[in-house]
């Protein structure tokens, strides 16, 4: 097993850097993530969840017209990564007095329940907004930790069960972990647990990285303890975590690859083309995209920016 952070030694100064970042940002100091968000116009545009997906555009139109057995069948018959894109589809697009509906329908089945938990979050972050914290209202501020608790109370339920879309319900409940506080000790069990039932999950490892940096007010421990497993996780993942560890080291601290590793990765990935059936390579794509822009990589801007571009939502 390499060590990360032998490997990295930038990242120790880093997470101290990523933890002032934080406690500004939580006590209303002001918020330095959110203005440097702010600050370019290109990160402000919205995930464009269906991706203009044929398959993830018909379970919307299912969800729409109540069709509620053939969105089960239809998610039941889908890969991790076309699920999860299917739940972020129906909480960004699926209105949840349909959801209530269904659960009052069939009050036993987890299905309707985790779409709201993921239209809840949805909901959450569009109250909340992207400004930062000093322009949100207290009204704002309340409104999204309820909207948090309410999924947390629906997913903490599904969670329990012995239900096919655990994983799905356990990355949520990851997400909003970073926002709220929690008991640390129980949300790293929680991971641990579900991991080893589903290693290869992306939605999965992705929330969970969010979880533990530093910039969301995590230790440097808990960042260590999971980027030290990097080497056990499939090639993709691998590269997932590397370009957004590399994003945040670039964007927060203007590292400008002097090594030449953030080249590597995109040279890599570019190299090797990824199966069309796992569609977190868009979040790939997005990612690479923003770090070669913000290094002036013209060749690999364009073409990250072609590749990530059903994602994007301007």
């Amino acid at each position: 097993m390499i060590n990360f952070f032998n490997e990295y030694p930038l990242v120790k100064w880093i997470l101290v850097g990523f933890g002032i970042l934080y406690f500004l940002d939580k006590y209303g100091i002001f918020s330095p993530i959110d203005n440097l968000i702010n600050r370019i116009g290109k990160y402000k545009f919205k995930n464009q969840a269906h991706l203009n997906n044929p398959k993830l555009k018909e379970i919307i139109t299912f969800f729409n017209k109540k069709q509620f057995s053939n969105i089960e069948q239809t998610l039941k018959s889908m890969n991790s990564s076309e699920r999860s894109f299917a739940f972020e589809s129906l909480g960004q697009y699926g209105d949840i007095k349909t959801s209530d509906e269904w659960i009052n329908k069939e009050p036993y089945n987890d299905l309707p329940k985790i779409i709201k938990g993921y239209q809840l979050i949805h909901k959450a972050w569009g109250i909340r907004g992207r400004g930062t914290i000093d322009s949100v209202s207290n009204e704002k501020l309340v409104s999204f930790k309820k909207h948090l608790k309410k999924a947390e109370a629906i997913l903490i339920e599904v969670n329990n069960k012995n239900s096919i879309f655990k994983a799905n319900a356990v990355a949520c409940l990851l997400t909003i972990y970073k926002a709220i506080d929690a008991n640390r000790q129980y949300v790293h069990q929680l991971f641990e647990d579900v991991i080893s039932e589903f290693p290869e999950d992306v939605e999965l490892h992705k929330n969970y990285l969010e979880f533990v940096s530093p910039k969301w007010g995590a230790t440097v421990e808990e960042y260590e303890n999971y980027l030290n497993h990097i080497n056990e996780w499939s090639p993709f993942i691998q590269q997932l975590i590397l370009a957004k560890y590399y994003f945040d080291l670039n964007y927060f601290h203007d590292y400008q690859d002097s090594d030449g590793k953030i080249e590597q990765l995109m040279t890599e990935v570019k190299a090797a083309p990824i199966e069309n059936n796992n569609l977190y390579r868009y979040e790939l794509y997005k990612i690479l995209y923003w770090t070669a822009s913000n290094l002036g990589m013209t060749e690999y801007e364009a073409y990250y920016k072609k590749m990530a571009l059903p994602y994007l939502e301007d």
